[in-house]
């Protein structure tokens, strides 16, 4: 029998400044808490997958998407599933997202705006894929475990 859940289709940019570290996304959130998160967001009616990276890049980070390079996607996307009060928040009957990763590359001195859009993050910064996956909420860590092994940016199993 097929689920009738339903996951909104997400595009996560997981950017590196190319030297092994990644952009380590602080946010504050009413109800999981202050956590760890790269780039993402909603995938529109229509866009691709990579068009919606590099749009939530411009409208989290304030970048235009022109200073970021894209090395790749991943084809395995990663289901998580919100908890029951976070689905009640959540518009659209949506009970969590499906990710689709896509890897990209920005210099780290590149000027941000986290304030160009709506402000999602308390600060941005480099940090290790460890730092990463450890700040990061439990729900979504398996994928992105996959992604920085897949990326070539973690080594060891967690």
């Amino acid at each position: 029998m097929e689920s009738t859940d339903r996951y909104r289709p997400n595009a996560a940019l997981l950017l590196t400044d190319g030297h092994g570290r990644v952009l380590c996304c602080e946010r504050h959130d009413d109800t999981y808490g202050d956590a760890l998160q790269i780039v993402q967001g909603g995938i529109d009616d229509g866009e691709s997958v990579i068009d919606a990276a590099l749009r939530e890049a411009s409208e989290e980070l304030g970048v235009d998407p022109s200073v970021i390079t894209i090395l790749g996607t991943m084809e395995k996307a990663f289901r998580y599933r919100w908890d029951d009060a976070y689905i009640a928040k959540f518009p659209g009957g949506f009970v969590g997202q499906e990710q689709h990763y896509v890897f990209g590359q920005m210099e780290p001195g590149t000027p941000m705006n986290l304030d160009a859009h709506h402000r999602e993050f308390v600060r941005v910064y480099w940090g290790s894929p460890q730092e990463l996956i450890e700040g990061c909420w439990e729900m979504k860590r398996p994928g992105l475990i996959a992604a920085l092994q897949y990326f070539g940016l973690l080594d060891v199993k967690f």
